[in-house]
């Protein structure tokens, strides 16, 4: 295939943005009508095995590399992706002689942010959106889940921009070894406070997008102006969603789905056994998308059931008519004293309790992260759960499989002694050789009235796991984690409530997990019908 290298665009403002085009292979001439608009912080050399793949589908590529990186013009501000650059970059495309009418968008993460961030343009021939863990909102999905701040992830972030920025061009092989190595030292520059300096001690220099995050953390309306989800209406018709079960954008990934079907949109879900980036290696999920494209390029709708997701402990794909999906039943199961799960009223029992200190941090193991340090996913949990702060509730073991599909969430009325402080649960599933195996987690960050104490001090807390998709076997053990942190994938809460960018002091809080009649804690699950009372002697 043949390719441009650095055409210019000048934007409204007069900066100029630099593409690549690279010219379909002869194929289906059909296809040869698209044109695959690929936006991009991280360099247009780092994405180019993905601009040749959609050509040799047949379809011309363009890749942007969005102002302010990799030779384009203006500043990079590292959240918006300049919306208006979009209608300058889109008129450039309408005057060239190849352009079929047609537009396709493709975006992994932040791509597929920049993505979301044309929605507010008029765009006619925009027809398809394929996004792959990308999130429309940033806030609640991804920088501060929970109300957590995300450091690893965001940091990560950081890190990746800078290094693209001074090293313009660098093969993809490069690039994922630097980010394996920034990896490695944002878990050093995340032991150390101030978090306000982490940007400066890991790049070497004041990031502003970083700084704005943290002091924006609680300014709502900085928020609302980047969620871009508001501008759904101006999604195309089309629309393939992908992400992981332990991928950081899931939670934004199935909002999107519910709100692209209600604006009316054709949406496909699918929903993988992934970390965040993995699904683009899945061979299967790589042919849907080019059946996806085909039917963008030929005005048809593709023929699909609107999701598809990996059942865990089946290694089964689930064809599924929406999410969440109909006939499943929400079932409470509750915390029992001794660290038991059951499906029973608690009796009376005194709380449990643990003590959180963040100079020694619960540590982060496995889950929704990136994975360039192989931490990502499921893993081992024992480990953790043998640490004084970290509490489990067990079922007894399971007489029959029981399937899980749907969303999670756990209400646990919980004391402190410091206002300020974190509580995470997370859902694992115990097998028979004792392996404690995470499937989805949630975390919140309470702060003085959010959520209100009752009269007795104790607080209830909901926190969001998200979602699941997993079959728990006959012999294996249901499993209820609640700890107060995962650093340094979630910034450990210092218990001081100073803010987030200056806080040196550290509080240690002795924190209590109620599971009295009074005070019920419970984990609610989507099981299947005939899920309930499956459970032998708990313990």
């Amino acid at each position: 295939m043949s390719v441009e290298r650095n055409l210019p665009v000048t934007a409204a403002d007069g900066a100029r943005l630099l593409l690549d085009h690279y010219s379909p292979v002869p194929g289906d001439p059909r296809v040869e009508r698209v044109v695959v608009w690929i936006r991009t912080p991280y360099g247009r050399k780092g994405i180019a095995s993905i601009a040749s793949r959609f050509a040799k589908a047949g379809a011309h590529v363009v890749v942007e590399a969005v102002r302010g990186t990799d030779g384009s013009g203006g500043t990079f501000d590292g959240v918006t992706f300049a919306p208006q650059d979009g209608v300058d970059i889109a008129a450039w495309l309408r005057a060239q002689p190849w352009f079929g009418g047609t537009i396709v968008t493709w975006g992994l993460s932040a791509l597929g942010y920049a993505c979301w961030a044309l929605a507010g343009l008029d765009l006619p021939e925009w027809r398809l959106a394929i996004l792959q863990d990308a999130q429309s909102e940033l806030r609640d999905a991804v920088i501060y889940p929970g109300g957590a701040f995300a450091g690893k992830v965001m940091l990560g972030y950081v890190h990746d921009v800078a290094w693209q920025a001074r090293h313009p061009g660098a093969s993809l092989p490069r690039t994922m070894l630097a980010s394996v190595r920034g990896a490695r030292r944002v878990k050093k520059v995340l032991a150390e406070l101030p978090l306000g300096t982490a940007d400066q001690r890991l790049v070497g220099h004041r990031v502003d997008y970083f700084q704005e995050w943290l002091a924006r953390e609680q300014d709502e309306e900085y928020w609302k102006r980047l969620d871009l989800r508001r501008n759904v209406a101006g999604m195309p018709s089309l629309v393939h969603l992908a992400s992981g079960w332990y991928d950081v954008c899931l939670s934004s990934v199935l909002a999107d789905y519910r709100a692209l079907r209600e604006a009316g949109k054709q949406v496909r879900l699918v929903v993988g056994p992934w970390y965040h980036g993995r699904g683009v290696m899945d061979r299967a999920y790589r042919a849907e998308v080019d059946v996806w494209l085909r039917a963008a390029a030929t005005g048809t709708d593709p023929d699909a059931v609107p999701v598809r997701v990996h059942v865990g402990g089946l290694d089964q794909w689930r064809d599924l008519p929406d999410w969440p999906p109909p006939g499943y039943t929400a079932v409470e199961w509750r915390l029992q004293p001794d660290g038991a799960l059951a499906e029973r009223p608690a009796p009376d029992s005194p709380p449990d309790r643990y003590r959180y200190d963040p100079v020694e941090p619960t540590p982060a193991v496995g889950g929704a992260m990136e994975n360039f340090d192989g931490g990502a996913g499921t893993k081992d949990n024992r480990r953790l759960e043998q640490r004084a702060d970290v509490l489990t509730y067990t079922s007894g073991p399971l007489e029959q499989d029981l399937e899980v599909i749907g969303p999670v969430s756990a209400t646990v009325v919980f004391r402190s002694t410091l206002p300020h402080t974190d509580l995470l649960a997370r859902v694992c599933d115990v097998h028979p050789d004792g392996r404690s195996v995470n499937l989805c987690d949630g975390v919140r960050r309470l702060r003085p009235l959010d959520p209100p104490a009752s009269q007795d001090g104790s607080r209830t807390v909901v926190i969001d796991l998200i979602g699941i998709a997993h079959c728990f076997h006959a012999g294996h053990r249901l499993r209820l984690q609640i700890s107060s942190g995962a650093h340094p994938r979630l910034v450990r809460n210092t218990g001081t409530g100073a803010p987030l960018a200056t806080a040196t002091e550290l509080r240690p809080a002795a924190q209590e997990i109620f599971h009295d009649p009074q005070h019920p804690s419970v984990l609610t699950l989507p099981c299947a019908p005939t899920a309930t009372l499956r459970l032998g002697s708990t313990g």
